[in-house]
This record gives structure tokens, C-alpha cells and sequence, in this order.
């Protein structure tokens, strides 16, 4: 099976939350100097592809160390929004591809296309999810909600008079959110992804290596085969213990 990278690299600079701390990476040690290379880390617990834990909105709340690791990898349900919502708008159920099933999986991702746009200004106008569809996702039995985007919720006037509705609502229950998912729009609809966080000790987000796992037959919808993806690895084939 394919391997696909979800992932924005960590890098010196990169775009981040707006008030959040900047991203830098420095090297602390070097081959030529030390005989080894470490690289001194200063970033938010929010940067790049990463997951918010209730506690990031709610006071007491759990915190990274607290969520299951079931929650963290299994069959995800990925909803693409049609050509049109794909705008600085909020999406509604009626916005999605393809209707919503009755029962969803623990983990639903919400493709957008408005990954191709961070590192810009434009990543700040973003799509947004409504709480009604927000609400509707909840009921129905997912408990992680993965987006392309910088939030689910607007993001141009962060904590104004609409303040964050959706992070309320999901971390308010005990969801959790995985923000600046990359690549989501050449996936299936169904596949596997695996939403590994550091395990930052009370840690009310952390930094994820998202990946994307789906077979390439059995009647799925059609996906890039890893060659084509470039993101993409087979990991049998690259895999040293291979004969």
C-alpha cells in the first residue's frame, strides 16, 4: 500500500497561527565542530501539521497525554467540498461531495484544496466549517476532525466577536482537531491516517507527522499511485529488510 505524507515541514519562518510563537531552527551543534549535528528547536506546540487537544480551548481539559491512541490511527472518511464552497465561506453538509453516511469513523478530514495556499496571505482567508455541520459530524460518531486549513474556524479575526465556534463545540466534548493537513484532495475518500502527535508532557497541542495509507483496488475510488504522488513512498519496497 501507498504511503502519503500529510505533513508542512518544519522550517525557520514558516506561517503560523496568527499571535502564535515564530518558528526557528537552529543548529546547536555541528559535525565539523562537535562531531555531531543537533538542531536547537523554538516553535508553538500549535506549528505546522499539528493536533489540538481539549485543553487548548478548555480550561481543564485533556491534555495530548490523555488522548487515545486509538484515536490516533485507524479508517478516516475523507469529505471533499464542492469546486464552489471552496471560498473564504463557512461549508455546510449541503457544500460536500458526496452525502454524508448515516455512521461515520472515529476520524473524518475535511479536503479543501486550501492547503496549496499556506505560507500566504491568502491561507488566511480560509473555508470554514459551520457548526451545524460541525454538529452533525459529532452526532454521527466522529471524534477527530483533520482540515486542510489553518482552523475550522475563521481565521482572519481570530477570537473576535465570533470567537471559535467549532473549537468550542469539538474540544468542548472531548474531540480533537488536526489542523494543516496537507494533500488531502488526492486521497480516497477512504483510507487509513495515521495522526501521531509528540508527546508533550500536559500538552495542550503538538506537532503531527500525518500519513495517509490506502489500498489501490478493491473498488476505491481512484488515488495516485505512489510514483505519481509526490509525497508518496511504498514502504515494503523502500524498506531496508527487504530481501
Amino acid at each position: 500500500m501507498p504511503l502519503v505524507d500529510l505533513s508542512h515541514p518544519i522550517t525557520t519562518g514558516m506561517q503560523v497561527y496568527p499571535g502564535d510563537p515564530k518558528v526557528e531552527v537552529l543548529p546547536a551543534l555541528t559535525v565539523a565542530r562537535d562531531g555531531v549535528a543537533v538542531a536547537q528547536l523554538r516553535l508553538g506546540s500549535h506549528t505546522g501539521t499539528h493536533m489540538d487537544a481539549p485543553a487548548h480551548t478548555v480550561e481543564g481539559g485533556a491534555t495530548i497525554t490523555d488522548i487515545p491512541l486509538e484515536w490516533c490511527f485507524g479508517e478516516a472518511l475523507v469529505l471533499s467540498v464542492e469546486p464552489e464552497a471552496r471560498t473564504a465561506r463557512l461549508i455546510e453538509e449541503g457544500d460536500l461531495r458526496d452525502p454524508l453516511p448515516t455512521t461515520l469513523p472515529r476520524i473524518i478530514a475535511v479536503a479543501t484544496g486550501w492547503c496549496s495556499r499556506f505560507g500566504t496571505d491568502a491561507a488566511l482567508t480560509h473555508p470554514s466549517l459551520s457548526t451545524a455541520l460541525a454538529e452533525t459530524l459529532w452526532a454521527r460518531g466522529a471524534r477527530v476532525l483533520g482540515v486542510d486549513t489553518l482552523s475550522p474556524d475563521p481565521t482572519e479575526c481570530p477570537g473576535g466577536a465570533g470567537g471559535f465556534p467549532v473549537h468550542d463545540l469539538w474540544l468542548g466534548r472531548g474531540g480533537v482537531i488536526v489542523e494543516n493537513l496537507r494533500g488531502l484532495d488526492e486521497l480516497p475518500a477512504r483510507c487509513e491516517l495515521s495522526l501521531l502527535p509528540l508527546k508533550l508532557h500536559a500538552g495542550d497541542g503538538a506537532p503531527v507527522r500525518a500519513i495517509a495509507r490506502f489500498p489501490t483496488t478493491q473498488g476505491l475510488p481512484p488515488a495516485p499511485r505512489a510514483a505519481e504522488h509526490p509525497n508518496a513512498t511504498d514502504f515494503a519496497q523502500n524498506s531496508p529488510n527487504q530481501p
